[in-house]
């Protein structure tokens, strides 16, 4: 099996945190999250792309920004969705920002106390009705499970930055599993991925190493 992982386009709300808010997206699934029009550029050079015409079959996380990506990208291929490629859950806390959490009495700690403020990112810490990297994993690694990686056929994956980082943790044992958090994945880079069982996948496209934070 080849399997080519993507993640989507950007968005608005990747526009606004790259101007300095901090506004926890999470599974967020509304206009902030739409493609711009950069977004919509990105998903369309895909479509252009022979790696991506080479997908037979297309899967995508079930939040719109994956799957307006997904049908740029693959224009009339039916998308497979899956909830467990969605984004990791921040909870209660999607759509604030980190002055709301500061100004709040409830969730200050979410700032200010390092036994909570890691929860955007850890294996332990996470958001009120939200997610760690643990949860995310173990819904990434039961996507994998689906898999026949013996079936002789490209597969195209639609998905999310943590939830591609824990596809990627299943897929090569990363360790420690903490060096995950500087794994760097780009918006509509296709990552390209063989084998024919999960202890056995190798990412042909990329060299793993070069995409840690140095």
């Amino acid at each position: 099996m080849r399997i080519v992982i993507i993640r989507h386009g950007q968005t608005m709300a990747n526009v606004i945190n790259n101007k300095g808010t901090d506004l926890y997206i999470g599974t967020l699934n509304n206009e902030l999250t739409n493609l711009t029009e950069q977004g919509k550029k990105q998903a369309n050079i895909l479509a252009k792309n022979d790696i991506i015409k080479s997908i037979e079959k297309v899967y995508s996380s079930d939040l719109i920004r994956a799957i307006q990506t997904a049908k740029l990208a693959k224009p009339e291929y039916e998308l497979n969705l899956s909830k467990d490629l969605r984004e990791r859950s921040l909870g209660v806390f999607e759509g604030k920002e980190k002055k709301d959490l500061l100004s709040s009495n409830e969730y200050n700690k979410y700032i200010t106390d390092e036994k909570f403020s890691k929860f955007r990112a850890d294996f332990v810490q996470k958001a009120p009705n939200g997610e760690n990297y643990t949860d995310v994993s173990i819904r990434c690694k039961r996507f994998l499970d689906s898999l026949d990686f013996n079936d002789d056929i490209i597969i195209g994956i639609f998905s999310h930055y943590h939830a591609i980082r824990c596809l990627f943790l299943n897929m090569f044992k990363i360790e420690p599993k903490e060096r995950v958090f500087e794994l760097q994945i780009q918006h509509c880079t296709p990552y390209v991925i063989e084998g024919e069982n999960i202890d056995d996948l190798k990412l042909i496209s990329h060299n793993l190493n070069d995409m840690f934070k140095k």
